[in-house]
């Protein structure tokens, strides 16, 4: 055999260790990609129901926070209403009960003095 022939053996042998390497690289690459699509899946499988129910407990939380701005209102017009009718009644019972009690301060004023110039 000659020099150019035990060359030519020893590159088809490089050649195919190279190709033995980049097969068992490839397979390597392979299982990689086929677990990353599987975690993928498994994710993607988790994931679309988790959305649907965050998705409906975000629509609940929309009406019950449009309910409870109807119970603001609510209760902003029964705040307006009992100040209405404290005012009512600081107008129609107060001012007239301190009329009568000063009325009455006054006449018991009266009367002490009648009596004390009665006494004399």
């Amino acid at each position: 055999m000659s020099v150019g022939e035990w060359a030519a053996i020893i590159a088809a042998v490089a050649w195919a260790v190279l190709v033995l390497v980049l097969v068992v690289v490839s397979l390597g690459m392979f299982r990689v990609l086929d677990t990353t699509r599987e975690l993928i899946d498994g994710i993607r499988q988790e994931t679309v129901p988790l959305l649907g129910e965050v998705r409906t407990s975000v629509i609940t939380m929309n009406k019950n926070l449009e309910h409870s701005d109807d119970l603001l209102v609510s209760v902003g017009n029964v705040t307006r209403t009992v100040e209405r009718i404290s005012g009512l009644v600081d107008q129609f019972v107060s001012t007239p009960l301190i009329k009568a009690i000063s009325y009455g301060h006054g006449a018991q004023q009266a009367l002490r003095a009648f009596r004390e110039r009665s006494s004399r």
